[in-house]
């Protein structure tokens, strides 16, 4: 089944549409029975659903008519996958609020995160290996059976709680507990990838050559996202807040600049593009001590929720860029991508300072013991048969 470019682009917007119907039904899931059945179920729905794409394009060989039953076929395997995608942030925020100590919150958020960059780091060289050697769909079988077999593995060991997995100690779990609340049957607070550019970047017959720059920046920023979540965790002379802004200054500024400088630098030097393209990316690693990190730190037990809702803001970049990016590009010319990279520059200033207003340092008042436990007698108080309102109403 042949690809145009158009079709390329639903391929890639269908599982931004598809995590953006699951996140509300993903986050009510994980609020309600827990990450260790929410991640396992989802993660096998996507391991199943990429060892089905192989069949589905080779159904499109059988199809009337190819170009359009045959790609269906594919966006509906895609579909699924991207459903199995909006539980990764939310489980992120869930784990993060039950199994974190406070003092390595940077450490845990950084480590977690890190698949973003990570996974394409590690598939894009095994994708290339194993098609050269066993051809293209080993790529999905091989994918699909890893990941079956991870999440199986997840699904055994995991529990939703320290306090019921045996192999944490009594020490191990008294750190675990400083500062947790548990989490009370009621109405959870109602209240942004903004790099998904990336799979997108401009394509030349040198592509793949050069391809491997990236990929061995993309696997040093994992590190630079450990250390960053490290020292996020052991900066002492900067309030918490500080922080937040300082290292999601670094961050989005910091590549707004590489783009900037890549959208004037010309096509004469493709080496360097590239190694500056990936310094752009790479230097995003510092978000795990930006709001990445801000994210669980404020919103405490109900972190699932507003991480879901950054994985919310990602899926809309996933669904809105492709389009952005073809709309562009028509020629895939680099006088054309110089708009893509200043607009994505350009949103990324202005999303920065967006958060260096409204960030706050501590969590916020509803996380708090005595807010929740208040709030929650509230809103079950049984009165004695009259039509008045309780003294107090749940505003959320």
């Amino acid at each position: 089944m042949e690809i145009f470019p158009g079709q390329e682009s639903w391929a890639i917007s269908v599982v931004a549409v598809a995590a953006l119907l699951g996140n509300f039904p993903v986050v009510h899931l994980v609020n309600k029975v827990g990450i260790r059945t929410v991640f396992a179920g989802l993660g096998v729905l996507s391991a199943v659903s990429t060892l089905l794409i192989p069949t589905a394009i080779r159904v499109s060989h059988f199809a009337l008519v190819e170009r359009i039953l045959g790609f269906y076929w594919f966006l509906a395997a895609r579909f699924l996958q991207g459903f199995a995608f909006a539980a990764n942030f939310p489980v992120i925020g869930s784990f993060c609020a039950k199994w974190t100590y406070f003092k390595q919150n940077g450490l845990f958020v950084s480590a977690l995160v890190a698949y973003v960059q990570l996974a394409p780091a590690l598939t894009m060289p095994a994708s290339g290996a194993l098609c050269h050697a066993f051809r293209w769909p080993s790529i999905f079988y091989a994918h699909g059976a890893v990941s079956l077999f991870l999440f199986i593995t997840y699904g055994l060991f995991y529990r939703n709680s320290p306090g019921k997995h045996p192999f944490v100690g009594n020490v191990e779990l008294r750190k675990i507990s400083v500062g947790k609340i548990g989490n009370l049957d009621w109405p959870t607070p109602f209240f942004h990838k903004f790099f998904s550019i990336l799979p997108n970047h401009p394509t030349t017959p040198h592509h793949k050559s050069r391809s491997a720059t990236v990929t061995s920046i993309k696997q040093s920023s994992y590190l630079l996202l450990t250390v960053l979540g490290m020292l996020s965790d052991r900066i002492k002379f900067i309030s918490e807040k500080n922080k937040f802004r300082l290292f999601n200054s670094v961050a989005f500024l910091g590549s707004a600049i590489f783009l900037t400088v890549l959208a004037f630098m010309g096509d004469s030097h493709k080496n360097w593009n590239m190694i500056v393209l990936g310094c752009a990316a790479g230097i995003l690693g510092a978000t795990t001590g930006g709001f990445f990190k801000a994210g669980p730190v404020i919103s405490k037990q109900y972190s699932h929720f507003v991480t879901g809702n950054i994985s919310l803001g990602i899926t809309i970049t996933m669904l809105v860029v492709p389009f952005l990016v073809h709309s562009l590009t028509p020629h895939n010319i680099q006088d054309e991508w110089k708009w893509v990279f200043l607009v994505v520059a350009a949103v990324m200033v202005i999303t920065n300072m967006i958060f260096l207003v409204f960030i706050r340092g501590e969590p916020c008042e509803w996380t708090k013991d005595e807010f929740v436990r208040s709030h929650t007698m509230a809103s079950v108080k049984v009165h004695d048969g009259t039509n008045e309102p309780p003294a107090t109403e749940q505003r959320f």
